[in-house]
């Protein structure tokens, strides 16, 4: 059951994209998904388990995709959409059964990954907020992301990176650079 929404949910919204297309979202807009904690959420202390928060995170992003269009254009290209590193901070419980908001946005791009900001909203405020720095690769090289934009919204360029986030990229380096 912990794979479900990979193996389950995400194909069958790549599906259903085809068959029948989510109502369409600006390349810089807000995706909003509302979802319930489930049984197969829950950890020892009945919350939403800390893994499961980025396995929902997955599935979001992937709504966000289908909502932008690049879901097709990374499907029809064979473009293989990879994860570089992800932070998370949580702030409040996510009880079973409670009902929570997943918000989900893209924030900007350099030449070579992609930063999404997704945000769990439960009933008492802010639950957790995390950042993901995603790419897209094909056969033996990594696609920029402003040919992807430019694919979608001709003209759209990035939004400056906000300074925390930068600071996170360049901690991500840093530990990168001494492996």
């Amino acid at each position: 059951m912990s794979h479900f929404i990979s193996f389950v949910r995400i194909p069958a919204l790549a599906i259903r994209q085809h068959l029948k297309p989510l109502p369409p979202l600006a390349i810089l807009e807000e995706d909003r998904l509302r979802l319930h904690v489930l049984p197969n959420d829950i950890d020892i202390n009945f919350h939403m388990n800390n893994a499961r928060y980025l396995s929902i995170m997955d599935y979001a992003r992937t709504h966000l995709l289908a909502r932008t269009k690049l879901l097709e254009h990374i499907i029809h290209s064979r473009w293989q959409p990879l994860v570089g590193a992800v932070w998370i901070t949580y702030r409040r419980s996510l009880p079973l059964f409670s009902a929570f908001q997943l918000t989900s946005r893209l924030v900007c791009w350099d030449e070579r990954w992609f930063y999404i900001e997704q945000t769990f909203t439960g009933r008492n405020g802010l639950a957790a907020v995390g950042w993901v720095k995603g790419m897209l690769r094909e056969a033996q090289s990594i696609v920029e992301p402003q040919r992807v934009i430019a694919r979608i919204a001709p003209g759209v360029e990035t939004p400056p990176m906000p300074e925390s986030m930068a600071a996170w990229n360049e901690l991500t380096r840093d530990k990168l650079a001494g492996v």
